[in-house]
Formats: structure tokens, C-alpha cells, sequence
């Protein structure tokens, strides 16, 4: 079992969950302060290996659920108006025990759907305020926008019954479906429907299928690249290459952004554009994202692209940032890194590639074949 002792290793944890989100995710303050009252309260904020559970352990997956566009996290008048002024400190928690209720059994642990500044770390003060395991994995080895681009749809696991939690209490048990596509469209109906954001939980499976499923020690990873960065600073190293080398990836690209355009379709999308620096001055760097980042141009030409990582960062301290509160005239770098191996098929580009988005004209090249030597 590994797990965080002090607030400089959770904050470790957050800045690496975070950079793993491809600028997506959502931004971790509020976690945070949940994670520090759970420290003062003397809580376990630990995760354990799939193989130290037993193999009939009932484990689900957890997270929130809607858009990452500013206003998903201001006060909503209406919300006020017809919620009144109570709201639930915790969906996530409450999420678990609605599917507890749905299912007539307890949940033993927890595996975080992804990667994420806000969901990962949500999971683990879920987990550690109701005295279950977190698993060390997650189902994408990454963030990403919809449920159907994790490792369960992949396999073809069955995600429903999905029990969902708002910050109003509202409670909904979405039992039937007609397929992972739809329960994810009806999840993100609830979601605007309560002005941004609901506690999910979802895919209760034994730990021996999950561990069929899942990306393993992503968890562990996380915390390793947030100490990386935070070790670089302290050292007067980059952190940026620092980051870089803890992902075993490369330092794509340094710059300013100069044109940002971006809408609120249920997802934050939209593109900024980065005008390079130094080495990369002269060329320009074009990014698409859908919460997170998933296609790059470069001088106009397809470049890296998911199933890939994409991380855009301070271009200083190396603290990654999400797309959320990105703006022009910030000096950024971008970081990519190796899909997971679980995405090395023709399957699994067909569920994160640039043709699930919509990009079919767009050349999907792994991005060892793109970005040279290694940072």
C-alpha cells in the first residue's frame, strides 16, 4: 500500500495526477481541500495493488461527470432559485452508496475511471471517507471526455447500473441503456441539467475482472511525476524536461499562446494556438481539445494526436495547466508521452483516435515516429 503522509506529497499527487490529464480533468482546488480535512481528520489517504484485494472483491469506478467550461464552476442563480441554499459537500461519497443500494451490497474498493486532477483524487477521498480501497489503476491511463473512451467499453463490460449524485442531492439509478454510448449521453444530459457536474459511480466488477481490464500503477506514476517536477524546481533544474523524462516523453513544443477560441457543447472544446520560442520560434503549434487535448498541428501539418498524451504546462515551473483557465498571452510548453499499451490496437485507436472525434481525414502516426529522441 502507498499513500500520502504530509501536504508536500499531496501536493506532489495532485500536480501529477494533473499533468496526466492532457490539460484536461478539471482543475483540483476544491479536492484538495477535501484531501487536507481528510488528513486533519486522520483519514487514510492511501492505494493498494488489484492483487492484494481478493479476487471477489466488489470494486467500482467513480468519478464526476459534465463539463469543464468556467461557468460549470460559478454559483448558478437558477440552481439557487430552485435548490435552495444546501448542497452535498461529497457527491462522489454519495454516488457509491446509491449503487451500494442499487446493487443490496457493500462496495469494497474503488478504481478511478482516469487520470485527472479533479475525478483521481476525488476517488481517493471518496475511498478513504468511506473506509474502502483505492485501487492503484485506473481505465484510460489518462483523462478523457466520455466513458466510451476507457478500457471497459474497449472490452465490451457492461458499465450500467450508474448511480449519480449532484451537489443538490438529486439521485438518479440508471439502470438500462442501449449501450455504454447512451448511458454516457444521458449522464451529460443530468450533468447540464444540474448546472455542470454529478457524482457518478458505475462498472461494479470483481477485482479479478478488473484487473483483466485495467491500467495498472497509475496511481503510483502520478505521484512520481508531480515529485519530478516539484525536485526540478528545488534543484534549479527544468521542470519541464524533468516532467518529460519521469513520463519517458518529449518536450513537443515552448511558446505563447496567441489565439484561443473554445464553446461549451457539454464538453469544453475548442483550439489555441501557440506561437514557438527558442528553439521552436518560427513555428506554430495548432491544439484541439475536447476537455482534453487530443490533435496537434504543426505548421499547419497533423503532428501528435491522441491515443498520445498532450500536456500543455507553465512554461517555468512546469505546474500543468488545464484548459479550463488557459488564455492568450500565456507562455506554455507541451509535453507528450506514449499511449498506454491497451490503446496499441486497431480497437483502441478506433476509441481514442482522432476518427472518434470526428477527424477522420486526420493521420494518426505514434508519436515516437513524430517527436525524435526522447527528452
Amino acid at each position: 500500500m502507498t499513500g500520502i503522509s504530509n501536504e508536500t506529497e499531496l501536493e506532489d499527487f495532485l500536480r501529477g495526477t494533473n499533468f496526466l490529464s492532457a490539460s484536461g480533468g478539471g482543475e483540483p482546488d476544491v479536492q484538495r481541500e477535501l484531501l487536507l480535512d481528510d488528513m486533519a481528520r486522520g483519514l487514510n489517504l492511501a492505494w493498494t495493488p488489484i492483487d492484494e484485494l481478493a479476487p471477489d472483491a466488489l470494486i467500482c469506478t467513480a468519478c464526476f461527470s459534465g463539463s469543464i467550461a468556467p461557468e460549470v464552476f460559478e454559483a448558478s442563480p437558477e440552481a439557487d432559485r430552485i435548490a435552495g441554499p444546501d448542497r452535498i459537500r461529497r457527491p462522489m461519497v454519495e454516488s457509491v452508496r446509491a449503487l451500494e443500494e442499487e446493487l443490496g451490497r457493500k462496495i469494497d474498493g474503488i478504481c478511478s475511471i482516469e487520470i485527472g486532477g479533479i475525478n483521481t483524487s476525488a476517488v481517493l477521498d471518496a475511498a478513504a471517507n468511506l473506509g474502502i480501497a483505492m485501487v492503484d489503476g485506473d481505465y484510460a491511463g489518462r483523462a478523457i471526455p466520455e466513458l466510451h473512451a476507457t478500457t471497459p467499453h474497449l472490452f465490451g463490460v457492461q458499465v450500467l447500473p450508474w448511480a449519480s449524485v449532484d451537489e443538490y442531492g438529486n439521485t438518479i439509478v440508471i439502470r438500462k441503456a442501449a449501450s455504454n454510448a447512451f448511458a454516457e449521453r444521458i449522464g451529460k444530459h443530468l450533468a447540464q441539467a444540474s448546472f455542470g457536474l454529478i457524482g457518478c459511480a458505475l462498472v461494479a466488477l470483481p477485482a479479478s475482472e478488473v484487473r483483466r481490464i485495467y491500467v495498472p500503477g497509475t496511481i503510483s506514476e502520478s505521484l512520481g511525476v508531480g515529485r519530478a517536477i516539484r525536485e526540478a524546481r528545488e534543484q534549479g533544474d527544468d521542470p519541464v524536461e524533468a516532467a518529460a523524462r519521469a513520463l519517458e516523453g518529449w518536450v513537443l513544443f515552448r511558446g505563447t499562446i496567441v489565439e484561443r477560441e473554445w464553446s461549451n457543447t457539454g464538453y469544453l472544446e475548442g483550439t489555441h494556438v501557440i506561437e514557438g520560442e527558442g528553439s521552436f520560434a518560427g513555428h506554430r503549434l495548432k491544439v484541439w481539445f475536447k476537455n482534453e487535448n487530443h490533435l496537434t498541428w504543426l505548421d499547419g501539418a497533423d503532428h501528435v494526436a491522441s491515443p498520445d498524451l498532450i500536456e500543455v504546462c507553465d512554461a517555468t515551473t512546469g505546474e500543468p495547466l488545464v484548459n479550463t483557465y488557459l488564455k492568450e498571452g500565456d507562455r506554455v510548453a507541451v509535453v507528450a508521452a506514449r499511449r498506454r499499451e491497451v490503446w496499441n490496437s486497431e480497437a483502441g485507436l478506433a476509441t481514442l483516435g482522432p476518427a472518434h472525434f470526428g477527424w477522420n481525414d486526420f493521420e494518426y502516426r505514434p508519436i515516437e515516429s513524430l517527436a525524435g529522441d526522447r527528452a
